[in-house]
């Protein structure tokens, strides 16, 4: 169990620092602290993480590497997985052996899912950046067919990040609400007033249900990507007389069944 919380705690922090920080164009700003009041407030801050590029509808060419620029991270990541494989190991082993608490391990279960559901995602970020270098390499070769099978993967790739992100958090809210009382929109007559405090930054309040767990990747653009990439997909391949391809990637839908 020693083992365990170690892990448990060194995830939770590469949960943290594998995203970036930048100033919030979702929430209000900062009106103070207990320390004083901001004239003017300040920004409230959100995670994020680079984002990846559109290609041309002309030659499907990239404007950068996104894999290459975040090699660190990557790494990062990577050794991480390994160490949450360890994690669930540990977690499922136990479970097979207590006798109490049973369901205080249940919860680092889902919190340790939550965790490897992260660092999956932002590998296959790097996959899909490589899927969109194939596309370019393809279609500067005149092999149309190969370069949409590459973009057409890069945006499975993407839904696919979706559904594992929901599974996760549906994992998570049934396992925390066997405790909790759920807190939802509307109930018995009465609305939720989901106003968020503008003086302490807690994320547990940035949603009224359990998605702000997943808060940082809604608000991820990963559906103005996948449209952008759709889109030049579906223009290289009229231009080359291949099939279009339909739908769009509903990333804010957080339903099992989405996409």
């Amino acid at each position: 169990m020693g083992r365990l919380y170690q892990l448990m705690s060194e995830q939770a922090q590469i949960w943290d620092d594998t995203w970036e920080i930048s100033p919030s164009s979702s929430r209000t700003p900062i009106w103070g602290n207990s320390d004083r009041i901001f004239d003017p407030p300040k920004s409230a801050e959100d995670q994020t993480l680079p984002l990846l590029p559109i290609p041309s509808a002309a030659n499907l060419t990239i404007s950068h590497d996104w894999k290459q620029e975040n090699s660190r991270r990557l790494e990062i990541v990577a050794t991480a997985l390994q160490e949450n494989d360890e994690l669930l190991d540990l977690l499922y082993a136990n479970l097979q052996t207590v006798k109490e608490n049973r369901y205080n391990l249940e919860v680092f279960l889902s919190i340790a899912d939550l965790y490897r559901q992260n660092l999956e995602m932002i590998l296959e970020l790097g996959q899909m950046s490589e899927l969109l270098k194939a596309a370019q390499a393809a279609a500067s070769q005149g092999k149309t067919s190969e370069a949409i099978e590459s973009l057409d993967e890069a945006l499975n790739t993407a839904a696919g990040i979706q559904r594992r992100r929901n599974r996760s958090l549906q994992d998570a809210t049934t396992t925390w609400y066997r405790t909790w009382f759920p807190r939802v929109p509307e109930a018995n007559g009465r609305r939720y007033l989901n106003q968020v405090d503008d003086v302490k930054d807690h994320g547990p309040v940035r949603t009224v249900d359990m998605s702000y767990l997943i808060y940082r990747e809604l608000l991820y653009p990963l559906d103005d990507w996948s449209a952008g990439t759709l889109a030049a997909r579906n223009e290289y391949a009229r231009a080359h007389q291949l099939p279009e391809r339909a739908g769009e990637l509903n990333w804010k839908d957080t339903t099992i069944v989405a996409n």
